[in-house]
């Protein structure tokens, strides 16, 4: 006779941590850091950072996972390291290591590093450099040509979508908690739209620009307001679409901004940058339009389109407010504008072009 089916006994249970555990294993196999109780750590912080709250508001701690505190802050640009705590290789070791370091690592000041010690783990902070022209840590792993030096960066790219990355190209995107994989992956977006500003800005300068623009959207998605950008062609000061709003008496020339600086960082240039980031920031956590230019300049802000009659009419379909109006720019593409982005307040993004 068998034996009485799960409806006869304990119900069955259905997890997908396991089959997560088991793919964060099978990454550390890759990053020559195999180890059965870091895939479980290590799946713990991937859950945990997915939608990290303290106090009720949201965090985004970036995490770094190696075995050699020296060589991992050499690789990602870290000093002052400042040590925190220890425990076994458990989950909750991770959690108690985020509760003391998440709240610090905010604003891409510092960081929070695990190292792997032969008695378990030992965890804190590392001081990065937040000036918008410098590489973030995990960019600078993202650039890392080999996986000689066995780190892992940990990294919420938006609600319940998380980046797990090593040198040498080794990546992966986890998706969490119904978090939709038909759409591009955040970094993606974010690597079109400013791409899109910068279309036309000198081959000389274009990349230290797109890499400014880059860093400066990633922070205002990961705020919880939702977004709206319209980037128009080099030859345009305005657009016929846009009916309220604010726009500068002359554009903002960015680029001119980082030139001065790569050309002379002094104080004054390097104080430019941070409070044109910082501006840029404020703008788009308004509500309306930014409107910036494919030659990295910014045209305005807190601007409004009017929503053909026949958008206005179907609003079950093409969703909220925010949407209608991405939607009214997408229909301007390749004439009146040459980009636009969309953050939702849910977080999802896209990015059309022209």
């Amino acid at each position: 006779m068998t034996g009485p089916g799960p409806e006869a006994g304990s119900p069955l249970i259905l997890s997908f941590r396991h089959l997560l555990t088991e793919s964060v294993g099978v990454f550390l196999d890759e990053a020559d850091m195999t180890c059965a109780q870091t895939a479980d750590a290590l799946s713990e912080l991937l859950v945990t950072l997915s939608r990290y709250r303290e106090e009720g508001a949201l965090l985004f701690p970036t995490a770094f996972l190696g075995d050699d505190l020296g060589a991992m802050l050499e690789l990602l640009g870290g000093h002052d390291p400042i040590p925190i705590g220890s425990g076994p290789r458990t989950r909750a070791t991770i959690q108690r290591a985020l509760k003391q370091c998440a709240p610090l690592g905010q604003g891409r000041w510092w960081a929070l590093y695990l190292l792997r010690e032969a008695e378990g783990l030992t965890y804190g902070i590392f001081r990065t450099d937040p000036f918008p022209l410098a590489e973030t840590p995990l960019e600078r792993l993202r650039n890392a040509p080999e996986r000689g030096v066995r780190v892992v960066g940990v990294l919420q790219l938006a609600d319940n979508i998380i980046e797990l990355r090593a040198g040498g190209g080794l990546v992966r995107h986890v998706y969490l908690s119904g978090a939709r994989i038909d759409l591009e992956p955040p970094s993606v977006v974010l690597d079109s739209l400013a791409s899109a500003v910068t279309e036309q800005v000198l081959p000389s300068s274009r990349e230290h620009a797109r890499g400014f623009f880059r860093r400066v959207l990633f922070e205002v998605m990961q705020s919880s307001h939702g977004t709206l950008v319209a980037v128009l062609p080099r030859e345009r000061a305005g657009s016929a679409l846009f009916v309220d709003g604010i726009l500068l008496p002359r554009p903002m020339d960015v680029v001119a901004l980082l030139d001065r600086h790569h050309a002379t960082p002094d104080g004054s240039a390097a104080s430019a940058v941070r409070a044109t980031a910082q501006l840029l920031r404020g703008m788009m956590s308004t509500d309306g339009i930014t409107v910036l230019r494919a030659d990295g300049c910014i045209l305005g802000y807190n601007v409004f389109v009017r929503h053909p009659e026949t958008l206005a009419r179907q609003p079950a379909f093409f969703g909220g407010a925010r949407r209608r109006t991405f939607e009214v720019l997408c229909a301007a593409l390749g004439g009146e504008l040459a980009a636009a982005f969309i953050r939702s307040q849910d977080g999802d993004v896209a990015c059309r072009r022209a």
